[in-house]
């Protein structure tokens, strides 16, 4: 009988925390709450009522919000908050993501840094690839624009694959199919040529969902039979 083996238990990020304790309890038991949170590092949020007013990080928090009994925010707070984390590495990262969510008004300095907007250019670059191709489908594309496009994805992915004529294969149906790849990326079926593997394939599976680099085969260098998306010459 085989032994269950104990389950992970991932360890949290934040190991305690207090919550909505008012200004008045932290005067009158500082020592105690202190005592409470020892030197543990975290983020803590004072607030002003019910709306958020301040977020700040410490490696000390006990001294860091009693500091706050005495300084400009004093009197723009009713009641704070303590989360205590397991180490202080990304503490300033979680402060800043914090400030940059919720923005009080108390933080008067923002977190340096700006993002650098990759995730923006990806998100432009795709709903863009996005409207084209519902446009395709609403209107159909011009022919020059199709064979523009399809010459370009030849020049990027075919040409040069092969450096001779190589003998592409499949056996669909139960029949069989070749076809030649030439170095220039031209596959040749019988008198028909074609600049993509898809397109080659599309006139033999009748999908058009068929993935070319996926249906055909080629040797490799070894002479063992590979997809051509496998292909390394």
């Amino acid at each position: 009988m085989k032994k269950k083996g104990k389950k992970i238990i991932p360890r949290t990020l934040v190991t305690q925390r207090l919550e909505s304790v008012s200004k008045a309890v932290f005067k009158k038991y500082f020592p105690l709450i202190t005592e409470l949170v020892g030197s543990s590092p975290g983020i803590y949020a004072l607030y002003d009522g019910n709306e958020l007013y301040y977020v700040g990080k410490s490696t000390d928090l006990r001294k860091r919000v009693r500091h706050h009994l005495r300084d400009r925010h004093y009197a723009n707070w009713t009641h704070f908050s303590l989360y205590l984390v397991r180490k202080a590495d990304h503490i300033s990262e979680m402060e800043s993501l914090l400030i940059r969510i919720a923005n009080p008004k108390g933080n008067q300095i923002r977190p340096k840094g700006k993002t650098d907007g990759t995730m923006l250019k990806k998100l432009k670059s795709m709903v863009i690839e996005k409207q084209k191709q519902e446009l395709e489908e609403m209107f159909g594309v011009p022919k020059r624009t199709r064979i523009r496009k399809q010459f370009s994805l030849v020049k990027k992915n075919l040409k040069g694959i092969v450096n001779r004529r190589k003998l592409l294969y499949r056996e669909y149906k139960g029949k069989e199919y070749k076809a030649i790849l030439t170095p220039g990326g031209i596959i040749k079926i019988g008198n028909k040529n074609f600049i993509t593997p898809t397109a080659a394939a599309k006139t033999i599976a009748k999908s058009r969902t068929v993935n070319g680099w996926e249906f055909w085969n080629i040797k490799d260098s070894n002479g063992e039979w590979v997809k051509l998306t496998d292909y390394k010459g």
